[in-house]
């Protein structure tokens, strides 16, 4: 039994050409093959393309042209009748025989160029006709479509919303839409307002009270201010005898969350707090309390 091979081979197989092969290849496709394509080239991987209108890319086109000159004007006259044609491409007066090719070359051109002017004015002449019945045609559809829209019976979704809008239009020229519940409405703004500036109101007594509370300990002088830096800036924070560098042996480290947690939960790990009665945490619910009551800050 053969054995079968799957169908990604048999393309791979279709694809490759033997080099000893001297019998020329045709294709009936207009489609290039996959082999005169390099890798570099985008189309060596075959993507499907969408089913669906690609954009068209913008052409920049350079420079502009110039608008073309009217060569039929009215008052030109028929520029493609016998007279005007005989006029401006007149016929040589002397029919003798050429006396030299150069001559006989002379007068073939300035035949061929009489005879590209009769057949360029006829052929421009028939242009700007078509082009002008095109417009007129253009011009007529427009009026026609316009004298139908003008005249044509009223719709039925015009005839059903009318009355409505009529009705509508009539209220706004006569004044203000009426509104019901407005009064009701602008005494709830009127209230809300109202709390948002005595929320602001309280705020700013707050305030005020907090800084007259904290302004116990300002520094006011420079005695007091010398006296908190040589407070605070020692040359050795540590105990006699700590060779630690740790700034944090010698003043606690700010308490982190878990321990404030454990603060509020009564799960400290140190058995002198752990076993502390709830004096402490009752009496700064109390102070919060208190402070509620009378409206300001306590010591």
């Amino acid at each position: 039994m053969p054995p079968s091979l799957s169908r990604t081979s048999l393309n791979s197989l279709s694809r490759c050409r033997c080099p000893t092969n001297t019998v020329p290849l045709r294709s009936f496709s207009t489609t290039p093959s996959l082999a005169s394509i390099g890798p570099e080239n985008p189309k060596f991987i075959e993507i499907p393309v969408p089913p669906q209108h690609q954009a068209l890319p913008k052409i920049d086109v350079k420079g502009t042209l110039p608008p073309p000159r009217n060569i039929f004007p009215r008052r030109a006259g028929d520029k493609i009748s016998p007279e005007y044609l005989a006029a401006v491409t007149p016929e040589p007066l002397s029919q003798t025989t050429p006396q030299n090719e150069f001559v006989a070359w002379k007068r073939r051109m300035a035949e061929s160029r009489r005879t590209n002017l009769r057949e360029g004015l006829v052929e421009l002449h028939k242009r700007k006709t078509l082009q002008d019945k095109m417009v007129a045609a253009r011009s007529k559809n427009r009026s026609i479509a316009r004298e139908k829209a003008l005249h044509a019976p009223q719709r039925e979704d015009e005839r059903l919303t009318n009355p409505t809008v009529t009705e509508l239009n009539r209220t706004l020229q006569t004044g203000p839409v009426p509104d019901p519940g407005r009064a009701t409405r602008v005494e709830e703004k009127k209230a809300r307002v109202e709390a948002i500036a005595l929320a602001k109101e309280e705020e700013r007594r707050d305030a005020l009270h907090t800084l007259y509370m904290n302004a116990r300990s300002f520094i006011t002088t420079e005695e007091e201010l010398d006296a908190e830096i040589e407070k605070i800036f020692v040359a050795d924070p540590h105990e006699r005898g700590n060779m630690d560098s740790n700034i944090w042996t010698a003043v606690r480290p700010p308490p982190s969350i878990q321990q404030m947690l454990s603060a509020v939960n009564n799960t400290q790990k140190e058995a002198v707090k752990f076993h502390a009665g709830p004096a402490a945490l009752t009496g700064r619910r109390m102070k919060k309390i208190a402070q509620e009551l009378t409206g300001g800050r306590m010591d």
